[in-house]
């Protein structure tokens, strides 16, 4: 029986999507290169990385790419596209099943990316030529498998460095710790149909006007670091003052399951007027649809955040705990940083009576707003670029 065990279409288990047999078949697209990238991490991390996948598809020979990652995060990645054309070939969980297969398969290249020992022990498992990133010692220890990734490295253990000293992104940091040069790639993630259709359904049974431009204000921040979120009494002073100078301007709510408390209080102190709550339950996809439809997002360091960057949307970005300067926005915002002393800290408690999201006041924050609403309405009425675009099969 003559099978392409190569090409990108085989599936094995049913017919690939051209329905024909390998042999001979016009379709036959070898997989050429493969690429193995692990990166679990935090779920705006994992979005974050996807600024890799356009330099991967510029090499001269397209590679096939894998991507193992944690289960929550698997509908993020599925969606990650360059050029708005999905990037990565196949979207595997984290699990021992993964790890399984993974160990009778060959990579070309393996891109480790997380400081934990478990992704880092599947990476030195797995037969690869090159191996990139970080990896795992015998004594259960992680360390970077390459020169380049040096720095990338130290930065987990040099708090003066990475807080104060470093002033490189995190697209610039990582394409450096593979030893790639970085030239301005941005991470981009496109929504599915399905995921349009949802967000619509949810903004027209919470009450927006089709076509309303809006602001969505994201004011949880999950509960991992402390402070990371922005006063709530900040935001429901920056609405009040946004609706009073801003007739034409709708706000949208949103969050996760874990903010649900935070919304209904902002949603009750500031009343029903142009207010829209679409819910606190949106699955991942429908939740970044939602997000590409604003005109501009409020939000602290969040997964929304990256949502919103990674769809070209303008973005006031909020820092207390946590480093502005490894943000890149890509000239789409600006980000309104704590003037405290002790920040960044990336403490998960934090003793403080005043916290650096006290010494943010909304003043600041609205005038941000409405520089990225000014800017916004200038590319409105500017010229288009039209730049070319690879395919990715």
């Amino acid at each position: 029986m003559f099978l392409h065990l190569d090409c990108r279409h085989y599936r094995g288990d049913r017919p690939c999507l051209h329905h024909r047999p390998c042999e001979g078949c016009p379709h036959y697209a070898p997989m050429g290169p493969r690429v193995l990238i692990i990166k679990l991490g935090a779920l705006g991390d994992v979005v974050r990385t996807g600024c890799l996948l356009p330099a991967l598809a510029g090499w001269p020979e397209p590679p096939h790419v894998t991507w193992v990652t944690a289960p929550a995060a698997q509908p993020l990645v599925e969606r990650l596209t360059v050029a708005g054309r999905p990037a990565v070939h196949r979207v595997l969980p984290f699990t021992t099943e993964t790890l399984a297969h993974l160990e009778l398969e060959h990579f070309d290249c393996v891109l480790s990316l997380d400081k934990e020992p478990g992704p880092c022990a599947l990476a030195m498992r797995i037969e690869a030529r090159e191996r990139l990133g970080i990896g795992l010692s015998r004594y259960g220890t992680v360390y970077p498998l390459n020169e380049e990734c040096e720095y990338y490295f130290r930065l987990g253990l040099d708090n003066e460095e990475k807080f104060f000293r470093n002033r490189k992104s995190y697209p610039r940091l990582l394409f450096e710790a593979l030893g790639w040069d970085y030239g301005g790639e941005r991470y981009e993630l496109t929504p599915t149909a399905a995921d349009e259709a949802e967000a619509d359904r949810r903004l027209r049974a919470a009450g927006l006007p089709a076509d309303a431009p809006f602001l969505a204000v994201n004011p949880g921040a999950g509960g991992v670091f402390a402070n990371k979120a922005w006063r709530t009494e900040g935001y429901m002073e920056l609405i009040q003052r946004l609706r009073a100078e801003r007739p034409e301007l709708h706000f949208v709510l949103t969050g996760g399951p874990e903010d649900s408390a935070r919304l209904d209080a902002i949603a009750a102190a500031v009343g029903p007027d142009r207010m829209h709550a679409p819910g606190a339950d949106l699955p991942l996809g429908p939740f970044a649809a939602l997000i590409g439809r604003a005109a501009i997002l409020v939000s602290g360091d969040t997964l929304a955040m990256h949502l919103a960057i990674a769809q070209r949307r303008r973005v006031v970005a909020i820092f207390g705990p946590t480093c502005p300067q490894e943000i890149e926005l890509f000239g789409l915002g600006e980000r309104v940083v704590t003037s405290a002393d002790c920040a960044p800290c990336y403490l998960r408690q934090c003793d403080k009576t005043t916290t650096c999201q006290d010494l943010i006041s909304t003043a600041e924050v609205q005038a941000a707003v409405a520089r990225q609403l000014e800017a916004a309405a200038a590319a409105a009425h500017a010229p288009v670029e039209q730049t070319g675009a690879r395919e990715i099969s």
